[in-house]
């Protein structure tokens, strides 16, 4: 099987991901090993070559939960069921002041 070089990008990173010694991954997912090191070293240098780096980025936003606000001054209080824009909620506290 042939594959192109995002294929093995990402088998390479699967591989340090799995937390497998690369001759268990490959024997694990039928991969020759002397194959895998030399497309590793080959990909390696390339990518030294072109001063490009790869990294995997994962972003986790934890669930947006509703919030609310609550205000006291001397003449009263103001309520938010739901926050107001940040722009907003700025130039209204600055224009307190």
């Amino acid at each position: 099987m042939r594959r192109s070089k995002q294929q093995w990008l990402d088998i390479i990173n699967d591989q340090q991901q799995s937390g497998l010694s690369a001759a268990q991954y490959c024997r694990n997912n039928n991969i020759d090993q002397k194959y895998f090191s030399t497309r590793k070293c080959q990909l390696k240098k390339e990518l030294k070559h072109s001063h490009q780096a790869f990294a995997k980025v994962e972003i986790n936003h934890p669930p947006l939960q509703e919030v609310s606000a609550e205000y006291n001054f001397k003449k009263g209080t103001l309520k938010f069921d739901k926050l107001p824009d940040a722009k907003w909620m700025s130039d209204f506290l600055g224009s307190l002041l």
